[in-house]
């Protein structure tokens, strides 16, 4: 991915941190901002800490979060509002096309933004990258170490298969994806595991990709989510898994998606964009006849309907504006996706 000149694109990252206690968090923290600071990456970079209403702002510990190196803003909840929420309003404050996430505990690797913006660089259809972690405990110790699927398909089957695909404070993805996806949800039945809910989605109509290296550190600490919330986010896990398993998406998304695509004489982005749309708003589209088959293929829990008219339908290229507007389609068949009875 390049941006208009041609050039690397910028990246933002989003650390969202609730400090209870100065000790230990602010050293962990200031840990974190070095080890992004310590990136090789030749675009324009800033950190974006999202203080989840920490009892003292966390902006006023800045001086010991040590020297800037690159920009860092802070932004603050007035009110612990829980990790969810601090993700989306760290995604609406970035300014740049990719966001990075890392935890204020967590710890990146030297090069790894700058492995995982070449692969941005060679494949304009990318969307999302994340890298194999290592657990550390909270002393450096090595506890284990976890190198996920590289492609798309399997990815797919390694969330059927284990649960979420990606560590999430690997993830390098396109901020204009979270966007159109709605950011994080805020469903209960998803919380502690918000961030599967959202791969979840996100891995039927986008493109992903693992770089099979660990650059990612992981601290495994009593207060972290997974060991407080173990059975919850397992529970949640397990009803995630349950419905990707039903869908069988590895033997059909990515197919599906670029033969969708080359129908529409779209990038796969710009397809991945009309086909969420479609499935999550239900909008009636003047498709060619050659996109049907693969549109069905891709949304085995939708009901394609194909009608000669429809009052309501819009044009491909309205579906890409950020507002589309009915009634301006010209020709072809119309085509409306609709939640299975």
């Amino acid at each position: 991915m390049l941006d208009e000149r041609g050039a690397e694109p910028a990246i933002s990252v989003v650390i969202p941190v609730l400090l209870r206690r100065a000790e230990p968090g602010i050293p962990m923290l200031r840990r974190a901002l070095e080890s992004v600071r310590d990136q090789r990456f030749p675009g324009p970079m800033e950190v974006v800490v999202v203080d989840d209403g920490s009892p003292r702002p966390v902006a006023e510990a800045q001086a010991a979060l040590g020297p800037a190196g690159i920009g860092v803003r802070f932004l603050r909840q007035t009110r612990n509002m829980g990790v969810t929420s601090a993700l989306n309003a760290g995604l609406q404050a970035a300014r740049h096309p990719l966001v990075a996430r890392l935890d204020a505990d967590d710890v990146w690797r030297p090069g790894k933004i700058e492995r995982q913006a070449a692969l941005f660089a060679a494949d304009p259809d990318l969307t999302l990258t994340a890298t194999g972690m290592v657990l550390v405990s909270p002393e450096g110790k090595t506890l284990a170490e976890h190198v996920r699927p590289a492609d798309w398909e399997p990815i797919l089957d390694f969330c059927v298969d284990v649960g979420c695909p990606f560590p999430h404070g690997s993830v390098l993805a396109r901020r204009d994806i979270y966007l159109v996806l709605g950011g994080y949800p805020h469903l209960a039945c998803y919380e502690t595991c918000e961030d599967f809910a959202l791969w979840s989605l996100w891995l039927r109509f986008f493109k992903p990709r693992m770089l099979r290296e660990v650059l990612y550190e992981y601290t495994v600490s009593p207060g972290a989510v997974s060991q407080r919330h173990g059975d919850r986010q397992r529970k949640a896990s397990d009803l995630l898994r349950a419905d990707l398993r039903k869908l069988a998406l590895s033997r059909t998304a990515p197919a599906a998606m670029a033969a969708f695509a080359d129908a529409l004489g779209l990038s796969l982005v710009e397809a991945g964009v009309v086909a969420w749309r479609m499935w999550r708003f239900g909008l009636a589209v003047a498709l060619p006849e050659a996109a049907i088959p693969p549109l069905r293929a891709a949304m085995p829990d939708r009901d394609v309907e194909v009608r000669l008219s429809d009052p309501a339908a819009v044009e491909v290229r309205d579906v890409l504006a950020p507002r589309p507007q009915a009634g301006l389609a010209r020709g072809g068949p119309i085509v409306r996706a609709r939640p299975l009875a």
